[in-house]
């Protein structure tokens, strides 16, 4: 109490000095901060002053300087207490502890390269990995499209069905025109492109795919987007079919096609022979409403017939090929506008059904119901199919990211024990214990934020790496966009911020328990040095146990790596009814070349015959199917019946595919009975059809189907099965047992606008590609070869998801097994170095180094089982999640869990073996002297 008081007294007599000193109050002050140095200056100057003219004052009442001096320092006290209340008041203090944290975090991790390089290369990976993870998360399901007020944009679908189906020009002009609660609605159909040429200087066809939009008039105003130069087209430029050639380009195909050239705005562009004027190019940021397929044109939608010419007259026809996307009036709430929308489509499908519809027909009319769905997001049919597989990966990057804390959280444990002395001498000196605690968890965001800066590094890298791939194979159907996709992963703010909270989630997780461990020391064992050895293993019970979570999360990871890796080569091996080799599948669209009727009959025989002549060309045929097309089954396409026979329902249905002579041989497909079709099959002949393996069991049972005859819709008409022709894989591995109906293209012409062309060769059919597409083009060449591949290629393709999942989960569960390792090998490392005394009598009384090798490799094995214990039932849970992304293998497969189990010991052998054999070398002489 009389040290408060004297101190009180002292500060009464530096009143008028204080003031000064603080700088005009007692708050924080950000000058007093930025100029540190200069205050801390002026501090010690104006206590020097204060000190002069008290000594000044005593000299002239008559004391020497030496007592002068001496008496104005007893009276003013501990200047360096002073100092520190000073800067209290400045509220700098908590600053400066932070500041002295840091510099001294930053010196410790510098004496331990090695422990640092690995901490912070483990947290970049986990780090790294998890952001890459959220930023396709972000930017396929959080981020908003970059248009005006997303909140009140709704996307026309219908209840029940996650994606908005394609609904028929006719029922969105009615929509548009009667339907109450919208301030604006627009027409969408996607669709590419591969026969545009850029006309004038620097001009020529464009080989590569063009992705167009045929759009409403109002689609540019209605999103609330203005192009970056020139302008949009408006709703009176999309009032008459045919009327306004125009074109608006984005940003990325300006770059592309015109190398940003300034006199763009003006220049035209063809497709299909007609001309289109250049109006605008859109602003960099907006590459139009679906998500990870950015468009390159957009052309009113009245130009589709010169756009599309495969779709001529669907402007009028109840073709279903357009999506409906409006914009809400304020005030407005979904189910308002829905309720008016659903009655104008209720209507419509009355009047479509005829006057007198089967009572079937109204049932199904009363059924469907429109839904409006929040369309702010955009557009993307990859939230629904890889939705979980994007849950599935974040999960175990999630995983990776708590191994890595958990093995960082061992070193630090082991960094604590070693620094028992240096947190002995700073107890000893003053430190109290939260000090400690802070300046160990400062170490520990020091390393988190190191970790986190390599780890965005990384995450900007993979998802550069990611932005643009392909999930399946080429598509066939004019209508549908290709497979490749293209996702904005440029890291924005909520990326940074995501990146930047789990720096700081981390260094706070892995570094609680070291900080608090750390800062508990015995003073007089630690100061001495001696009693360490015989503690250090109870001590340390906690860096075991995080070895053991370890061990457990790294065997749930391979247990899911393997059941991927073990499906994806289930469905490479898969038999898929067909010789897979010396083929070569050419993937083509006459339809975009305006062909129709027997113009494309007559193509496609010429096509046929012109590939099977090429020297090294056994046989070709064509399908407008072609093989692993990657169709997955999906409904039945249309009902079948046997003349004579009971219908037995729809069977599994598929697309009605139409094929040449000659496609089977081509092909590889067996017949099992009857004919192949031949050239007399034509379409003033007898109609006939082939049948499957899995048709003729489902309709026909163990009898002969050939001369019966079947009715479906396709021919609509009674048509004689003529052949049956083995089961094989059209689609995807995963579906095959389809029931399908082989027509003869000869017949149905109309059905012919896009064909897989099947070549089988005498050697390698890669070498047959260019000379391939030099015959198509030198037929027509304006053809678009959309692509050309090998079985195996086109295998590849169809199972894109597959594989990604296989070397994703592959990968992160390798890594995780190596930081397992690492945190065992450092934890076993700092155990045996503690028993160095302990090992050293044990040598001298006569134990033998294969003994010692045995003891630690003993220690280390029952580390690793005792996570193997808790992890195996944990997976056998957990693995429940995917078991619908598994084929050919159960979710509890033994095989995979035996292999996990034997490749994370065998592993965990190795890594606990290298300190095993150090301990086992111990000079007995050297380890009796270690303390």
């Amino acid at each position: 109490m009389r040290f408060l008081a004297g101190f009180g007294k002292r500060l009464h007599r530096l009143k008028p000095v204080l003031p000064k000193l603080i700088g005009g109050g007692t708050g924080f002050s950000l000058w007093a901060f930025f100029w540190r140095r200069r205050r801390d200056r002026d501090l010690d100057e104006e206590i020097r002053n204060h000190l002069r003219m008290s000594a000044h004052d005593r000299m002239e009442r008559g004391e020497t300087a030496e007592q002068a001096e001496a008496a104005a320092r007893r009276e003013l006290g501990n200047a360096g207490l002073i100092k520190e209340v000073t800067r209290e008041m400045w509220g700098r203090a908590s600053l400066d502890r932070l500041a002295q944290d840091l510099r001294y975090g930053i010196r410790m991790l510098r004496r331990s390269p090695g422990f640092t390089a690995v901490a912070v290369l483990s947290l970049a990976l986990g780090i790294g990995a998890n952001t890459a993870i959220f930023s396709v998360i972000d930017a396929l399901m959080l981020r908003n499209l970059p248009v005006h007020d997303p909140e009140r944009l709704a996307a026309v679908g219908l209840q029940g069905e996650p994606l908005a189906p394609p609904f028929p020009y006719p029922l969105f002009v009615r929509i548009r025109d009667g339907a109450q609660g919208f301030s604006d609605l627009s027409a969408i159909s996607v669709t590419d492109r591969s026969n545009v040429t850029i006309n004038g200087p620097g001009g020529g066809l464009d080989t590569g795919l063009v992705r167009v939009a045929l759009v409403s008039g109002n689609y540019f105003s209605m999103l609330g987007v203005q192009p970056a130069m020139g302008r949009a087209f408006s709703a009176d430029e999309d009032r008459v079919p045919g009327g306004h050639p125009l074109v608006v380009i984005s940003d990325r195909y300006w770059q592309r096609a015109f190398a940003r050239s300034s006199d763009v705005l003006g220049r035209t562009l063809s497709m299909n022979g007609a001309a289109f004027t250049i109006i605008g190019v859109m602003s960099r940021n907006f590459l139009g409403d679906w998500i990870g397929r950015p468009i390159d044109l957009w052309f009113p939608m009245a130009m589709q017939s010169q756009v599309a010419m495969e779709m001529q007259g669907f402007l009028t026809r109840g073709n279903p090929w357009i999506r409906i996307v409006g914009r809400l009036q304020p005030g407005v709430r979904r189910e308002q506008a829905q309720a008016s929308a659903n009655a104008i489509e209720q209507q419509y499908q009355r009047e479509i059904a005829g006057p007198n519809p089967p009572p079937q027909v109204l049932r199904m009319i009363a059924q469907r119901h429109l839904k409006l769905f929040p369309a702010g997001a955009g557009y993307s049919p990859l939230r629904v199919s890889f939705g979980q597989s994007l849950t599935i990966l974040a999960i175990v990057v999630g995983l990776v990211l708590l191994i890595a804390c958990a093995n960082v959280a061992s070193l630090l444990l082991a960094r604590a024990e070693a620094r028992q002395r240096e947190m002995a001498v700073r107890l000893a000196v003053g430190a109290g214990q939260r000090r400690l605690i802070r300046q160990l968890l400062t170490e520990s965001v020091l390393l988190a934020v190191m970790g986190g800066a390599l780890g965005f590094i990384f995450s900007v890298w993979s998802a550069s790496t990611l932005s643009t791939f392909s999930l399946g194979p080429t598509q066939l159907d004019s209508r549908a966009p290709s497979q490749w996709v293209s996702l904005d992963l440029h890291p924005d703010v909520r990326v940074f911020a995501f990146a930047a909270a789990l720096c700081l989630l981390t260094g706070i997780l892995f570094g609680l328990a070291p900080a608090f461990r750390g800062s508990r020391v015995s003073l007089a064992p630690s100061l001495t040095g001696r009693g360490a050895s015989s503690d250090g293993g109870s001590r340390f019970r906690l860096g075991k146990l995080l070895v053991i979570s370890q061990v457990a999360l790294s065997v749930l990871l391979l247990i899911g790596a393997g059941l991927f890796l073990r499906t994806l080569r289930n469905l490479q091996a898969q038999d898929l009814g067909f010789d897979r080799e010396h083929v070569l599948l050419v993937w083509t669209s006459l339809g975009q070349t305006g062909r129709q009727g027997e113009s494309v009959l007559n193509f496609w025989r010429t096509v046929q015959e012109r590939a099977a002549s090429l020297p090294g060309v056994l046989s070709a045929g064509i399908s407008n199917q072609g093989l692993l097309n990657g169709w997955d089954g999906g409904t039945p396409d249309e009902p079948m019946k046997i003349r004579g026979r009971t219908p037995r329902g729809n069977g599994l249905g598929g697309w009605r595919t139409y094929v040449s002579p000659g496609f089977f041989a081509a092909a590889g497909i067996q017949l099992l009975a009857g004919r192949d079709f031949t050239e007399r099959d034509t379409a003033t002949a007898h109609r006939v059809v082939i049948i499957n393996q899995a048709m003729a069991h489902y309709y026909f049972g163990n009898d002969n189907p050939v001369g019966e005859y079947l009715w479906a819709d396709g021919p609509g008409d009674w048509v004689e099965i003529v052949g049956v022709a083995k089961d094989f894989t059209g689609g995807t591995p995963r579906v095959r047992e389809l029931e399908l109906p082989y027509y003869s293209y000869r017949q149905f012409g109309h059905a012919m606008e896009r064909m897989c062309l099947v070549v089988r060769t005498a050697g390698n059919p890669a070498s047959m590609g260019a000379r391939i597409r030099e015959e198509l083009h030198t037929l027509d060449a304006a053809l678009p070869v959309l692509k050309i591949d090998t079985v195996a290629e086109q295998l590849s393709d169809v199972l894109v998801q597959e594989r990604l999942m296989a070397s994703l989960s592959g990968f992160f569960g390798g890594l995780g097994v190596l930081l397992a390792c690492l945190g065992l090998y450092g934890v076993m490392s700092y155990t045996a170095a503690r028993r160095t005394n302990e090992i050293g009598i044990r040598l001298a009384l006569g134990a033998m180094p294969e003994n010692v090798l045995r003891m630690v490799i003993r220690e280390s094995l029952v580390l690793v089982l005792a996570g193997i214990a808790i992890g195996v039932p944990v997976a056998l849970v957990a693995t429940r999640l995917i078991s619908t992304k598994l084929y050919g293998i159960g979710a509890s497969d033994p095989l995979t869990i035996s292999g996990a189990i034997l490749l994370m010991i065998a592993v965990a052998a190795f890594a606990g073996g290298i300190p095993a054999r150090r301990a086992a070398n111990v000079d007995p002489m050297v380890a009796l002297r270690y303390e």
